[in-house]
């Protein structure tokens, strides 16, 4: 506790890699991102939703080129996919001559970092993967990027990207070119 009975505080430190790396994602790919989060969080419960980005990467360029909306089970407190729905979601990117980048999944309050379950659960876990939180169920949207808990998995573990890096590493693109896979009804 703090001096004054407050609870402390701890500041987390955020990693701040030392790449060159850049993720180029166009403002349709979090509008329709935006959109199947809003979906989950308008469900008479509101419920965690998640979405997979698909794309190239190309030397330091990582491009979102596809949001593509798995079959899930959600709740208030989590969100999962089935092997059968992984399945199809790699059929998707293959289909399309994408790559997998990673993941967008929302929280229902403000906290934006990985939980237990979200980095044990996360699918097809590689070097470089991606895995981004949107607070609020998304009902705030996504922009700027920095509200939202930007992890990357390296070394075996999935670590957040500090706002600094996000800022400097992630660009938003005025444009539209984006493949959307809807996979829910499927």
């Amino acid at each position: 506790m703090a001096k004054n009975g407050s609870p402390r505080l701890f500041q987390v430190r955020r990693a701040m890699p030392k790449d060159e790396l850049l993720y180029l994602i166009p403002s349709s790919a979090i509008a329709h991102t935006e959109k199947v989060l809003l979906d989950y969080a308008n469900l008479h419960i509101s419920n965690e939703g998640m979405v997979y980005w698909g794309g190239i990467r190309e030397g330091n360029i990582v491009r979102v080129e596809a949001v593509i909306a798995p079959t899930t089970t959600s709740h208030p407190g989590s969100v999962t996919t089935s092997h059968r729905s992984n399945f199809d979601f790699v059929k998707a990117l293959t289909d399309n001559n994408h790559t997998y980048i990673g993941q967008v999944h929302s929280h229902p309050g403000t906290w934006v970092d990985h939980s237990d379950g979200d980095s044990e659960w996360a699918a097809y876990k590689f070097e470089g993967l991606l895995s981004i939180v949107v607070p609020i169920y998304g009902r705030r949207g996504m922009l700027p990027l920095t509200k939202c808990g930007a992890h990357r998995f390296q070394s075996g573990t999935f670590v957040r990207l500090s706002s600094t890096y996000v800022a400097n590493h992630f660009q938003v693109l005025d444009e539209c070119n984006v493949h959307f896979v809807d996979l829910r009804n499927e």
